[in-house]
This record gives structure tokens, C-alpha cells and sequence, in this order.
């Protein structure tokens, strides 16, 4: 038997075009006729300025009048729904992608930039916010020809003067977009510098606190924000004055087109309706391209933004992973693992192999530095080896569906994380496990009493800023959530830290249960404790280069180097 995860020959980007083929034809449609029905005052304004005045017919200018209103009104309408069209796309968008997005970061192994969610999102956002807004611009400028076409049609003549119009309105829109651009570049950077140095100072606001590091911060942040205001002024400056030109253009393009129109009409080669209806079709046409010009740097940001989507979601298609049942019951082995930290010369963990078999114990140790928390981290499947593997029986631990790692492992990093929600929702992991065992999980961890004891029970809100919870109590939380559900493998980082002696015995006594059931303990620790000593069966020394050690071996050199505090000079 094997469990397959479902494969697809489209990655997500494509079935989403797929899907929204429908769609983009339904708003081709309503953008060729909403064009369409702009070319209704035109010709109103041909046919009323140019036969009303001779015919004097009342019923004809009625009649003309309702017929341009009926146009105008369609126009509005299909304008609205077209708008609501592309709303509605961009949203579905987001709530299609975002979860995908978030799952993807959040789950990928690797050790990979804590910005790079807030990317991927401020990435879709932009593509949600062009197609919302500014897509509706984009799909009108390829009418932009068709009305100049229209404008040579009445006299050749005025079909050059808007099209040179439209030629000067391109060319200062470049020349605004690239006037800007270094300057929008050191605005963006400051603007990030002094985003960062503001997170990072409320981070730690007790130490800004304590150590007078107030002032210093905010003459550091008021040198970051000073250089962004003093780009952004130049910025706008710029931009004020491209937008200004453009403006004038517009204006001189609607004054030249009545003064040749009436120069024309003077030498007997035009009317005065083909002047109005000449103008007016000069008059969209140059309208559509300054909207084009205005949504320009939103287009080029939305399609680096689509790029990065796509590439980000060109290997998230479902990979099939087969795995055997036994696979939960398989031995956990680290198969000649080497792994470096990006940037570094020297390997963290170099060629490292252990076998592990359920019900076995194995405390890692060694001094500071020596890639006890990394190694924690590639057998969890947080990051992965450089070469080699870390596997469960012949599987993977980085390739095993989330579903099956949830009940399959249980993980304590070195710093506690709480997240923002309810005592019982941070020791369920954020889901919905039966309340049972969060709290089977609580008593194992020694914390369900102080958590009775909480105004609301499980149902306290905490949070990484809330009070209330001293550090060994946040550990203590940390440690249920690593044992919600007793999982087969459980790895913990310095689970010792911040513990009191009693919750000590009671924690050591917790993993010898876990152990006893099946479980796979592995605890990190740089300072060796006497339960956790009791409870490991094999023991692993790093810096220097790595020892295996069996329990066996290993008892007689405890006694000898253990002076009642536990294991000391194993080496």
C-alpha cells in the first residue's frame, strides 16, 4: 500500500489561467463594446451639427438624443460591470494564491529569509491591485489606434496632430519614469532601513530601555527617515512637473484641434460637426493613453511581481511521495549528513551518521557553536543536509506529507515561540485537536495546573508580548505542544532551560513514558543533566568532530566524571 499525493501536469499558475479563461473573454467582450459605444457622441455631433441646422427637424435632434443618452447610459453600465469584473478576479486571486503562498513559505525546508512571506504576499498584493485597478487601463489602450484612425478618417490632417500628441505624451512618460527611478530606489531602501531599525527597537524595548538606547536610536532613525523625505520630495517634484506637461499637452492637443479644424473649414475641406466629432475622438484616444502612462510603473511592478509568483509556485505542484505504513514505525537514521551554513567555509555537521530505532534515546551534546540546534533542525526537516540524508525507514523527513509529519513529530526550539491566541490553541498547534489531548499534553509538560489556575482556563488569550506567564511557564506550553498526541519523534532543543528542579524530575520522567511508548526521544542539551542522562540510549558529542557513543560504553564514564549533577566530560 502506498499513499500518493496527487500530481498534476499544470503548475498552480497555469489551472488558474485555466479557470479564468471565462472570464478574460467575457471583459475582451465588454471593453471592444464599451469602446464601441463611446464612438456614439462622435457621430451624434457629426449628424446634429451638421444636418439639424439645415433640416430644422426637432424630431430627428429627439430622436438623435435619445439614441447618444442610450449609448452613454449602456457605456456606464458595462463600465460598472466590467469594473466589478476585474474587483472581483483580483480577489479571487489573492484568496486563491495567499494560502498557497503562506503554506509554501511557512512549510518549505531550507533555511530561508523571515521576510520572505511578507514578499510573496506584498507580491501578490501588487498583482491584485493591477488587475483591480489598473488592468481596465491596459485593455483600453489597444482602442487607443482605433480612435486616431478614426480621427484621420474625418481629415488626415487632424489624425497627425493627435497622433503626435499621443507620440509626445509616451515619450514624456518615459522620460518621468526614468527621471524617478534611482531616486525611488534610495527612497525605498531608507524607507526599509528605518522600517527595520523601528521593528527591531520595539523587539526590544527593554533593553532600549534599561541601557538608554532611546536617543541614539532615534537620531539613527531620524538619519534613515531624512534621506527618504529628502528623495521623496525630489520625487515628487518630478513627477509634478512630467504630470503638469502632459496636462498641457492634453489642453494643446484640444486647442490645436479646433484651430486646424476651423482653418480647414474656412479653405471648404471640413464641417463644423467633423471638427467636434474629430475632437472628441482625439479626446479618448489621448485619454486612454494617459491612463495607460499614468498605470505604468503598477504594470512594469505587477508583471516583476508575477514573475517572482510564478517562479515561486513553479514547484508547488502536488509531487507524488510514497510512503510505506511501516513508515512510522521505521528506525530514524542520518545517512553520512553534511550540512553548511550559507556563506561559511567549514561544515556545521560534516558526514554524520545515526541510527535510531523506536524506543531509543539519544542525547546530543557539546559546547556552544557546535550545530546542536542545526542538527535539530535537519532531523526535523527544517533545513536540509548539504549532502546525505535524514530519513525514517527509506523516506525523507523533508519530503513526508505535512499531514502525516503533524502526528509524526513533536519539536521544541531553543527560543519558546507563543503565538498570539489561546493557551489551548498554541498547545494545538493552531488546529483543532480534541481538547483530551491538549491537556493529556499539558500534564506531561507539568503546566496543566498553573493553566486551570489562568482566569479563563485553556481559553486564556497569550500572545509573544503577553504578561502574565513567567519564561519557565512559556517553556513549559512550548514542551505540551511538542507532545500533543505523543508522537513518534520528538526532538527537543534545551528543553532544560529556565526550568525549576522539580519541573526538571517531572520532565525527565515525561520522556521516559513517551519513550516507553514507542516514541523516539532526541534532546539537545550543552550542559548534561542527570534525567535526561537516564533517558538516552546512545550519546552524541560534537565539536572537534563527532563520537557516537552506546549507553553501555557510555555509563561507566558518567560515573566516573558525573559529581551529582549529571554526565560532565564525555569527550
Amino acid at each position: 500500500m502506498a499513499r500518493r499525493r496527487k500530481a498534476g501536469n499544470d503548475t498552480a499558475v497555469t489551472a488558474a489561467w485555466r479557470a479564468s479563461w471565462g472570464g478574460i473573454v467575457a471583459l475582451i467582450l465588454f471593453t471592444a463594446f464599451l469602446n464601441l459605444l463611446r464612438f456614439a457622441t462622435p457621430l451624434y455631433l457629426l449628424q446634429v451639427l451638421d444636418r439639424i441646422p439645415v433640416s430644422r427637424s426637432v424630431e430627428t435632434l429627439v430622436l438623435l438624443t435619445v439614441m447618444v443618452l442610450a449609448a452613454v447610459a449602456a457605456g456606464l453600465a458595462l463600465e460598472v460591470v466590467r469594473r466589478r469584473m476585474l474587483t472581483r478576479w483580483g480577489t479571487w486571486i489573492e484568496r486563491r494564491f495567499g494560502p498557497i503562498l503562506v503554506n509554501q513559505e511557512l512549510s518549505s525546508p531550507g533555511a530561508r529569509p523571515a521576510a520572505d512571506i511578507t514578499r510573496a504576499l506584498s507580491d501578490l498584493g501588487r498583482v491584485r491591485s493591477f488587475v483591480s485597478q489598473g488592468a481596465a487601463s491596459w485593455l483600453d489602450v489597444f482602442w487607443v489606434p482605433i480612435f486616431l484612425f478614426g480621427s484621420f478618417l474625418i481629415h488626415p490632417l487632424l489624425g497627425t496632430v493627435a497622433l503626435s500628441a499621443v507620440g509626445l505624451l509616451v515619450i514624456l512618460a518615459i522620460l518621468q519614469e526614468w527621471s524617478t527611478r534611482e531616486a525611488r530606489r534610495v527612497s525605498n531602501d531608507a524607507s526599509r532601513e528605518a522600517g527595520v531599525l523601528v521593528i527591531d527597537a520595539e523587539r526590544n524595548r527593554e533593553s532600549v530601555g534599561a541601557l538608554s538606547m532611546s536617543s541614539a536610536l532615534t537620531e539613527k532613525w531620524q538619519r534613515s527617515a531624512g534621506g527618504k523625505l529628502t528623495e521623496r520630495e525630489r520625487i515628487e517634484a518630478r513627477q509634478n512637473f512630467y504630470r503638469i506637461l502632459i496636462r498641457g499637452l492634453g489642453e494643446i492637443l484640444r486647442i490645436g484641434m479646433i484651430a486646424f479644424g476651423l482653418w480647414l473649414t474656412i479653405v471648404g475641406e471640413m464641417t463644423l460637426g467633423g471638427i467636434f466629432a474629430a475632437r472628441v475622438m482625439a479626446g479618448f484616444g489621448y485619454t486612454l493613453a494617459e491612463r495607460a502612462a499614468r498605470n505604468w510603473r503598477s504594470l512594469r511592478e505587477a508583471r516583476t511581481a508575477y514573475a517572482s509568483l510564478k517562479q515561486r509556485l513553479a514547484d508547488n505542484g502536488e509531487a507524488q511521495v510514497s510512503i510505506l505504513p511501516s513508515m512510522t514505525q521505521a528506525p530514524l537514521i542520518l545517512d553520512k549528513v553534511s550540512f553548511r551554513h550559507q556563506g561559511q567555509r567549514e561544515d556545521v555537521v560534516r558526514r554524520l551518521s545515526v541510527s535510531l530505532a523506536p524506543g531509543e534515546g539519544l542525547l546530543i551534546t557539546g559546547t556552544g557553536g557546535t550545530g546542536k540546534t542545526t542538527l535539530s533542525r535537519l532531523i526535523v526537516g527544517i533545513i536540509e543536509p548539504r549532502y546525505g540524508q535524514v530519513r525514517l525507514g527509506d523516506v525523507q523527513i523533508a519530503r513526508v506529507p505535512q499531514d502525516i509529519r503533524a502526528n509524526l513529530i513533536g519539536y521544541l526550539p531553543q527560543h519558546t515561540e507563543i503565538f498570539t491566541g489561546t493557551v489551548r490553541e498554541n498547545i494545538s498547534r493552531l488546529g483543532d485537536a480534541p481538547f483530551e489531548e491538549v491537556v493529556a499534553a499539558a500534564e506531561l509538560a507539568g503546566i496543566h495546573e498553573r493553566i486551570i489556575a489562568m482566569p479563563q482556563g485553556y481559553d486564556t488569550p497569550i500572545g509573544p508580548e503577553a504578561t502574565g506567564l513567567s519564561g519557565s511557564e512559556r517553556k513549559r506550553i512550548a514542551l505540551a505542544r511538542a507532545f500533543l498526541g505523543k508522537p513518534r519523534l520528538i526532538v527537543l532543543d534545551e528543553p532544560m532551560a529556565n526550568l525549576d528542579d522539580a519541573t526538571r524530575r517531572a520532565l525527565g520522567t515525561a520522556l521516559k513514558q513517551l519513550k516507553a511508548e514507542g516514541c523516539t526521544i532526541v534532546a539537545t542539551q550543552a550542559v548534561h543533566s542527570t534525567p535526561l542522562s537516564r533517558m538516552a540510549d546512545k550519546f552524541l558529542i560534537l565539536g572537534g568532530g563527532t563520537l557516537e557513543v552506546t549507553r553501555a560504553e557510555s555509563s561507566k564514564k558518567a560515573e566516573q566524571a558525573d559529581d551529582g549533577t549529571g554526565l560532565r566530560s564525555v569527550t
